[in-house]
């Protein structure tokens, strides 16, 4: 099943409130080293954000059989442990 991430949910400069939906510490310069190293099939494209319709960003489609919630705090933990 495909699951949407959006960039913001990664974004440390991003307000919980305006979409970020993980710690403040979290390396967003290596999500996608994150998706690779999970093993996950997962496509890129530009696309703009619900909350923020003037900002464009990334979208990142996920293949995951799982809830978003989940794959999150998998990608969260995985953060933190390291690659």
């Amino acid at each position: 099943m495909k699951r949407i991430l959006w960039e913001t949910y990664f974004d440390n400069s991003v307000t919980r409130k305006m979409g970020r939906r993980v710690k403040k510490n979290f390396p967003s310069h290596k999500l996608f080293d994150i998706l690779k190293s999970m093993g996950l099939e997962f496509n890129v494209v530009e696309a703009r954000y619900p909350k923020s319709p003037s900002r464009v960003e990334k979208r990142i489609e996920v293949e995951w059989e799982g809830s978003k919630e989940g794959l999150i705090k998998k990608i969260e933990s995985k953060a933190s442990s390291g690659p």
